[in-house]
């Protein structure tokens, strides 16, 4: 007769030693997940600067306003998409601009399960898992391995997504932002050199 297998079981990351157990037990992915955490604020903040150049208000306080008090960041991406319905766009722009709010829920998504999850370890293996809940369910969570190939795959999505949402940001610009934007450019295109021929000297 077949032995039965071992029944999965866990621990909690950081019971015992906090955070010198988790940095020292995983820290390539430790590193990761805090890169993913701040590339995704990064965004963010990009996002907020979209949605004030398309409010085209001269205070911005008031646009600035009205994201804040968005309570989630699927509101807020719901609130850039209306906005794009109802101000004058270029189809590039309007086409770079719907890429981005639909990229970004994607990665939203995976962002969100690898933020508020429960980090454990594999009783057996010593493998990272996130204990995963799913969003407005009863059913019980999930346990998802955790690799540095996957988290590396989302850091590397989330730079893209950030270089995008950047960009989109410049192409928002008014012509005197831009001109004003490409001069400190410049400015720090010079310094850069000027800091090079001194270490050459």
């Amino acid at each position: 007769m077949a032995k039965k297998p071992k029944e999965d079981w866990y621990w909690p990351l950081g019971a015992l030693g906090y955070a010198e157990e988790i940095s020292d037990s995983f820290p390539t992915e430790t590193e990761l997940i805090g890169v993913i955490t701040i590339l995704w604020n990064r965004h963010e903040i990009a996002l907020r600067r979209i949605f004030i150049s398309l409010m085209r208000t001269r205070s911005t306080a008031y646009a600035e306003a009205i994201w804040e008090r968005q309570p989630t960041h699927q509101s807020r991406r719901d609130l850039l998409s209306l906005a794009l319905g109802t101000v004058k766009l270029t189809k590039r722009q309007k086409a770079i601009l719907e890429w981005i709010i639909d990229r970004t829920k994607t990665m939203a998504d995976r962002r969100n399960e690898l933020i508020h999850a429960e980090y454990v370890v594999h009783g057996r293996t010593d493998a990272l898992h996130a204990k995963v809940k799913p969003p407005r369910s009863n059913k019980p969570p999930k346990h998802q391995r955790v690799m540095e190939s996957d988290l590396r795959k989302v850091a590397n999505g989330l730079s893209h997504l950030v270089a995008a949402t950047e960009a989109a940001d410049i192409e928002l610009m008014s012509r005197r932002k831009r001109a004003r934007f490409d001069e400190l450019g410049q400015q720090l295109d010079e310094l850069a050199q000027s800091r090079k021929n001194q270490r050459t000297d």
